[in-house]
């Protein structure tokens, strides 16, 4: 082997070495695959619901669109604001996607099989030390 040859093979070994080098030290290394957070498909039962921002009545409104009779995928529910609709009332929402697109709340007083106060069943429930933890991106 000439001594160019060589010359290149190590030149391109401390190239190589180098950029490994930065590009650990500034962190440019890929992050690990993460996982699609798991979903559950859901029914809302009632007519003209509204999607909202967050599990609170006062929250705006994540989409004009109006929920009926639909089924949508939900991510999680966690404790919000007291809603009532006739017999039924819960202060549980779900975090959902819409059929259009969008990422909301809405309660659970509006998703078919839950009970008075209880969580849907099937969909993940966040709380204090769990590891469900809801607001996807």
């Amino acid at each position: 082997m000439s001594s160019h040859t060589l010359n290149r093979s190590f030149s391109v070994r401390v190239l190589l070495a180098t950029l490994l080098g930065i590009t650990a030290l500034f962190g440019l290394t890929a992050a690990p695959a993460q996982a699609a957070p798991a979903t559950s498909t859901v029914h809302i039962w009632a007519g003209q619901v509204h999607v909202r921002q967050c599990a609170s009545t006062t929250c705006d409104l994540a989409t004009s669109e109006l929920l009926t009779n639909v089924n949508v995928q939900a991510y999680c529910q966690r404790w919000g604001d007291n809603v009532s609709d006739g017999a039924y009332h819960n202060h549980y929402w779900v975090e959902i996607v819409s059929p259009q697109g969008w990422l909301g709340w809405v309660s659970a007083v509006y998703v078919s099989g839950g009970s008075n106060d209880g969580p849907v069943p099937g969909v993940p429930v966040e709380t204090n030390g769990s590891p469900v933890y809801c607001e996807y991106v």
